[in-house]
């Protein structure tokens, strides 16, 4: 359940706010709740409701995926050389096809 999970990292980060797992972690549950959208995005036919759907389901997916960005981006603030959070940055932004912020990540 990512609600829970997400209960789980926030309490984790709240008691170290420097414990970088939990903030990656935390950021993965909204990244995989974004990625179970994709597949039902790409079952979708080519009917306006279809259309329509897919549209709703991008747009929910994007908004999931910027949620698990924005909180890497706040772990940088204190871990600004973290490997591991600016490669799972560079990912989401890639698949958000937010070239910007990936080629930042990408130095």
């Amino acid at each position: 359940n990512f609600e829970d999970a997400r209960k789980s990292y926030k309490k984790a980060i709240e008691i170290d706010p420097n414990y970088t797992n939990a903030y990656l972690n935390l950021s993965t549950t909204y990244v995989n709740e974004g990625n179970a959208m994709i597949d039902e995005m790409n079952s979708l036919g080519n009917s306006r409701a279809d259309i329509a759907k897919y549209d709703e389901l991008k747009e929910k997916k994007d908004s999931l995926f910027k949620q698990g960005a924005d909180i890497l981006e706040e772990a940088l603030k204190t871990n600004p050389d973290n490997e591991n959070i600016m490669t799972q940055l560079k990912n989401i932004y890639g698949a958000m096809g937010d070239n910007e912020n990936f080629m930042k990540m990408k130095k």
